[in-house]
């Protein structure tokens, strides 16, 4: 019984490891960033609580990312998204982004989380653009599904969430955005910047225009 217990210990540690080593990657192509932001979208969208069609239009930028976290006493969470800027043309080539948290606390579990970031106002999209990083308080609890929506304090943006799987004390309380430089390089090229890729100066990569599609309205 005892190896059993260290057993199942030890496997979810072996989550929490995979988790964090998924948020702090900076090798996985942009594509893979693309397909889980489109991925993360669909989710809230198909959920109880999906993001109504005037935040959409009004938006000036989203972020979106599929995240897994897991923890025993402590927990991480890891996962990777997609940044995207409204320009007068449509939706900008996406910024790849990864997402890094660490909880303390009486945690075991594992959970699957969807977010959704949606900025209204230009001045705090930029912020968040020049700080690489949000944190949020609320959105306690534990469900084995769930959707959420919470809006961070002092700024004007609001967080979609969509939950699977069961986690002690879930939170999407104090998690931080990591800009993903390498990946961007891969994709755009050396010396490209966030705020060119977002200001539209570069071509769609692939799977760039099925996503400006789907935040459009589009099938």
């Amino acid at each position: 019984m005892k190896r059993t217990g260290i057993s199942i210990l030890g496997s979810i540690f072996c989550a929490v490891f995979a988790a964090t080593s998924i948020g702090c990657s900076s090798q996985n192509s942009m594509l893979d960033h693309i397909t889980e932001g489109t991925g993360a979208l669909q989710s809230i969208q198909t959920s109880g609580a999906p993001i109504p069609v005037e935040e959409l239009n009004s938006a000036v930028g989203i972020a979106l990312v599929k995240c897994f976290q897991a923890g025993v006493v402590f927990g991480m969470m890891g996962g990777n998204g997609v940044v995207v800027k409204k320009l007068p043309a449509g939706w900008s080539p996406p910024v790849a982004i990864g997402i890094v948290k660490g909880d303390f606390g009486a945690l075991i579990g594992a959970q699957h989380l969807d977010i959704a970031m949606v900025f209204s106002d230009a001045a705090a999209f930029d912020e968040f653009i020049a700080n690489g990083s949000y944190f949020y308080a609320g959105a306690q609890g534990t469900a084995v599904t769930a959707t959420g929506q919470t809006q961070a304090a002092g700024a004007p943006v609001k967080t979609f969430v969509r939950a699977a799987g069961l986690y002690g004390g879930a939170s999407i309380g104090g998690f931080g955005i990591t800009f993903k430089q390498k990946t961007n390089e891969s994709s755009y090229g050396a010396g490209a910047t966030f705020v060119d890729i977002l200001n539209g100066k570069f071509p769609q990569p692939a799977g760039g225009i099925e996503l400006s599609k789907r935040l459009s309205g589009g099938s």
